[in-house]
């Protein structure tokens, strides 16, 4: 479905919560007048999905891509799938088995088995209005959906895809990450100035950690032993630190303009933040006191990063940029960009399987 005029003004001006609502808005109406129809996927068939370019650095890991606009699943080098109207996120099941993906124009989760040279539709369920992000708990069991304008977290049985329970969090839930343990499930609560704290045994919410007025906490991530939490704040350009155990906030560090997504690297030393009005990376070192991370760098990509991910081996982040309509790959060891990959319309989410 084509951006309108509108939405690609908002896109230009670099603002991602009205382009996200502008979106959501323009493809549920579209769905209610096509009428309603299961989260089935289709293989490239045509130019219209064309398969996006793998570079020879990242030969050996298998990657995803969602595009916001043309509601496409991209597997780097192997194939396109048409998911809905518009798909935002992107996660994986605690096993490694199934991949889910967030369509928003239909306000559903679906669930693809990985498997062989293509995705196979597994499952679905309906959840919260515009659901964005998502984590399976480390038994399995159990999927928590964040619903961006619902103010809540959609909980669903893993096995059986019936909701359990809908859990009540301040405004705009966005990003969700699991504690190492799995005891907690994070969410930032980008409209609420809030990081939610879920009990993921009981399914429900155990506290809620208020952040300075003002602050719209979008990407969340946890140091590699959990003791600390970090949420970007879209607002003031700021990376909050929060001890995990006494939940009070610590000494924010400045990254740049509109910070979203962050991705920790697997051996807990570095973190990537990206940027999105400063069309850039921040690159902040963890090792030598994850409490107070310090700023490496920041590196430059294409327009507006929203989705990051790092491979299994730390050794390069690929970075989805929105309006820039590409996909930046950085090499950790540099930190430079290395490749640019031209994706379809809007790239957002990034997602790469061990």
């Amino acid at each position: 479905m084509p951006p309108t005029a509108a939405h690609s003004s908002l896109l230009a001006r670099c603002r991602y919560r009205a382009i996200l609502a502008l979106c959501a808005l323009a493809v549920c109406i579209a769905a209610s007048l096509a009428g309603c129809s299961e989260a089935v996927i289709a293989p490239r068939t045509s130019a219209a999905l064309p398969v996006l370019q793998l570079p020879a650095p990242l030969a050996a890991y298998t990657i995803f891509v969602t595009d916001l606009s043309t509601g496409d699943v991209a597997e780097l080098g192997k194939h396109t799938y048409h998911i809905g109207r518009s798909v935002h996120g992107l996660g994986l099941s605690s096993d490694g088995r199934t991949l889910y993906v967030t369509d928003i124009s239909a306000n559903r989760l679906a669930g693809y088995a990985l498997h062989g040279a293509a995705l196979d539709f597994t499952n679905g369920a309906p959840v919260g209005s515009q659901p964005v992000h998502m984590v399976n708990t480390r038994d399995g069991k159990t999927i928590f959906v964040t619903d961006f304008s619902g103010a809540a977290i959609t909980v669903l049985d893993a096995a059986t895809w019936a909701t359990r329970a809908t859990v009540g969090v301040p405004a705009g839930p966005h990003g969700i990450v699991l504690s190492p343990d799995g005891r907690w499930a994070y969410v930032a609560c980008s409209g609420g100035a809030a990081i939610a704290v879920l009990d993921t045994a009981s399914a429900t919410l155990a506290a809620t950690i208020a952040l300075p007025t003002g602050a719209q906490p979008y990407g969340i991530a946890t140091s590699r032993d959990g003791r600390y939490i970090y949420a970007s704040d879209n607002f003031t350009g700021r990376l909050f630190v929060i001890d995990a155990a006494t939940r009070a906030v610590l000494p924010p560090i400045q990254v740049e303009l509109r910070p979203a997504l962050i991705a920790r690297s697997p051996d807990g030393a570095t973190l990537y933040v990206a940027n999105g009005g400063a069309h850039s990376v921040s690159v902040l070192d963890l090792a030598r006191d994850p409490a107070q991370p310090t700023l490496r760098t920041n590196v430059p990509v294409d327009g507006y990063p929203h989705g990051l991910a790092v491979t299994p081996d730390g050794h390069y982040v690929v970075v989805a940029n929105t309006i820039g309509r590409s996909l930046s790959v950085l090499d950790a060891t540099s930190d430079r960009v290395v490749a640019t990959i031209p994706a379809e319309k809007y790239p957002n989410d990034v997602l790469i399987v061990p």
